[in-house]
C-alpha cells in the first residue's frame, strides 16, 4: 500500500499552518485528480481510508487520485475552522491546492473531491460550494448542518451556481438536539438527521447531483468507513 507521508503546509497570509498526510497514487500513472479529506486524523487513524482508497485504485474501481488528509489540530481549532469559515475554505482551496500542484503540476485545474465527517462534513460542503471551480465533488458524512440554526442551508442561494456532486449520509439514530459540544460549548438545537435531510433537499433544488443515504446507527466511524468505497466510486464516476 502507498503510505501517506507527513508534511506541513502554510498559507500565503501566514495565518494558517497545518500538518497534512500526502498519499500519492500508486504505480506510474500520474493522478489528474485530487482528494482532500478534512478531519484527517479520523480518516487516517480511525477509518483506514488510505488502505480503502489504495485498494480501489489498484483494482481500477476509481481513477488514480492524489489524497491529502488535513489535520484538525485540536477540538477548539475544529470548532473554529470547520464552521463555515470563509478564511479556512480559502486556505484549503487556494494555499493547499497550490502546494500540492507545486509537487504535482499534472493535476487538473478543477473537478476535485473534498470530504469530511461531522463538522468536517459541514466544512467540506461549504468549501465545495464556495469554490466550485476547484471542488466539483463532495463527500459529507453525518455533516453538522445544524450549525447556527442550519445556516448553510438557509444561505445556499448565496453560493456560486454550479452542478456539483454531493454524497450525503447520516445515521438513522442521529436524533439528539438541545446539546452543547465540547470543548467550546458549540450549541446544537437541530437533530443531525433532520439538518442533513433539509440540506440534501436544498442542494437538489439548486440543481446539484445528490446521493442521500441514511445508514443504521448513530454518529459513528464504522458506517462512515463502510460507505467509503461506494461513495468514492459514485463521486468519481
Amino acid at each position: 500500500m502507498t503510505t501517506p507521508r507527513e508534511h506541513l503546509v502554510s498559507g500565503a497570509s501566514g495565518a494558517w499552518s497545518r500538518k497534512v498526510w500526502l498519499m500519492e497514487s500508486p504505480g506510474e500513472a500520474a493522478a489528474a485528480r485530487l482528494g482532500i479529506f478534512l478531519d484527517g486524523e479520523f480518516y487516517v487513524d480511525r477509518m483506514n481510508a488510505p488502505a480503502a482508497v489504495d485498494a480501489l485504485q489498484q483494482s481500477g474501481t476509481i481513477p488514480p487520485m492524489t489524497c491529502l488528509f488535513i489535520s484538525q489540530v485540536d477540538g477548539a481549532a475544529r470548532h473554529r475552522d470547520l464552521t463555515c469559515s470563509p478564511e479556512y475554505a480559502e486556505f484549503i482551496a487556494r494555499d493547499v491546492v497550490r502546494w500540492i500542484r507545486g509537487r504535482q503540476p499534472g493535476l487538473a485545474g478543477g473537478g476535485h473531491l473534498i470530504a469530511g465527517p461531522s463538522l468536517g462534513g459541514l466544512a467540506s460542503a461549504f468549501t465545495a460550494l464556495k469554490h466550485p471551480r476547484v471542488f466539483a465533488r463532495c463527500l459529507s458524512q453525518s455533516g453538522s448542518f445544524w450549525w447556527q440554526e442550519e445556516w448553510l442551508t438557509k444561505h445556499l442561494y448565496e453560493m456560486p451556481r454550479s452542478q456539483s456532486r454531493f454524497w450525503l449520509s447520516v445515521g438513522g439514530e442521529e436524533t439528539v438536539s438541545g446539546v452543547s459540544h465540547r470543548p467550546t460549548g458549540l450549541r446544537q438545537e437541530v437533530p443531525q438527521i433532520a439538518a442533513c435531510q433539509h440540506f440534501a433537499a436544498a442542494l437538489a433544488r439548486h440543481d446539484h447531483r445528490v446521493r442521500y443515504r441514511v445508514h443504521e446507527g448513530g454518529h459513528e466511524f464504522a458506517p462512515w468507513q463502510d460507505e467509503l468505497p461506494d461513495a468514492l466510486q459514485w463521486l468519481l464516476a
